[in-house]
């Protein structure tokens, strides 16, 4: 039995790093609609409603203050994916591999895994905007503002990893080439529609798309 002793210590924010994380989520939306130019601390602290002397007290450079959003929003990103993927790992490795070799079960895994796919896709698009655009421009900048290539690179790294993760369940000669692709159609899927207005007929085109990923992923005919 555990005692208080044992129990791990519950670390809680200092108000200096709260306050930070409050300007970092601000920052966030200022970058969706500004881009990086017209991400300044005075824009900052406009979408913060604070003091323009906190943004400037926290961090001196504007260029510090960019990169660490740009940081907490990958964050974001990949821990909202993580989830999604978690579940989709877990229903995959409720087949054994006699059961994944019978192609009535992977037709069945297909339907689950397009459905559980654009369900997360149509909520990315719909509830996490900002962070999509943001993301967007993180890969984009990169020609322009050099010193972001390297979280640029992070960012896609953490993200294809679960791809190919995926793809080696059903394919083991080059699953890391059909990840880029699937990665690359969810994205551009995600990107898209964030300035479109999201409707039946636009769930509708997801699913189909999604469900003809999957297939091929898997080795059936669409």
């Amino acid at each position: 039995m555990s005692t208080a002793q044992d129990s791990p210590k519950i670390r809680h924010k200092s108000k200096g790093e709260q306050t930070k994380g409050f300007i970092l989520a601000a920052a966030i939306k200022v970058l969706a609609r500004n881009g990086i130019k017209g991400t300044t601390h005075r824009a900052i602290a406009l979408e913060a409603n604070i003091q323009l002397s906190l943004t400037t007290y926290y961090f001196k450079d504007i260029n510090q203050l960019v990169h660490e959003a740009f940081t907490l929003n990958s964050a974001n990103v990949t821990a909202k994916a993580g989830a999604a993927w978690k579940l989709a790992f877990q229903l995959i490795e409720s087949y054994s591999k006699t059961e994944l070799r019978k192609v009535s079960t992977r037709e069945a895994l297909a339907d689950k895994l397009s459905a559980m796919s654009s369900i997360y896709l149509a909520e990315q698009i719909t509830e996490q905007p900002t962070e999509l655009a943001v993301e967007q421009l993180l890969f984009t900048e990169i020609q322009i503002t050099p010193e972001l290539r390297s979280l640029a690179k992070q960012h896609k790294t953490l993200i294809l990893s679960p791809f190919i993760k995926l793809c080696r369940y059903f394919n083991k000669q080059d699953p890391e080439l059909n990840a880029d692709i699937m990665l690359t159609m969810y994205k551009q899927i995600e990107y898209r529609n964030l300035a479109d207005d999201f409707d039946e007929q636009k769930r509708e085109e997801i699913n189909k798309v999604t469900q003809r990923i999957i297939r091929w992923i898997m080795g059936l005919k669409s």
